[in-house]
């Protein structure tokens, strides 16, 4: 593989719930100019140990991948850092979807399973649904919807096991 070449990853950072822990992280990768695609945060996981985690999605190079490692593993707030290619199956996407029409089965079969489609609320401006699976799989069906102008409007997460 080409050192050069772009790819999309995903970063779990284990953080002692205090102020300040995704303001940190965030500085690190705007100083090095690379943008945090997506970020989803929780707090206390009794039952892992943890304060809290962060994850996020973002595009770089494995060269500047490895340079973020070692600047986040190094910050005071960071406990663990966990990174995964984004084509990892250890990771799940979720997204909340309007829909200009009602989805079928067929809307959101994969190459391999049926993704996780639940409709939410059904309103005069669209039908709204939450989808979820790999990243793999349901980046296709995303795509194939937004090109069939089916979605009016999407927000998404990717969370690290």
């Amino acid at each position: 593989m080409n050192n050069a070449e772009m790819r999309r990853w995903v970063f779990r950072a284990h953080v002692v719930d205090r102020a300040g822990a995704l303001t940190s992280i965030a500085s690190a990768f705007s100083n090095e100019g690379i943008n945090i695609n997506t970020v989803v945060g929780h707090g206390l996981e009794k039952h892992a140990g943890v304060d809290g985690s962060i994850v996020m999605t973002f595009q770089c190079t494995e060269r500047e991948k490895d340079i973020m490692v070692r600047k986040v593993r190094r910050l005071s707030k960071v406990t663990k850092l966990e990174e995964h290619p984004y084509e990892s199956q250890n990771l799940r996407k979720s997204a909340i979807v309007t829909a200009t029409r009602r989805l079928a089965p067929r809307d959101v079969a994969g190459d391999q399973s049926f993704i996780t489609c639940e409709l939410v609320n059904t309103l005069p401006t669209g039908w709204t649904y939450f989808l979820a699976g790999s990243p793999r799989e349901l980046d296709p069906i995303l795509e194939k919807l937004e090109i069939d102008g089916v979605i009016k409007d999407i927000v998404y997460s990717v969370i690290g096991i």
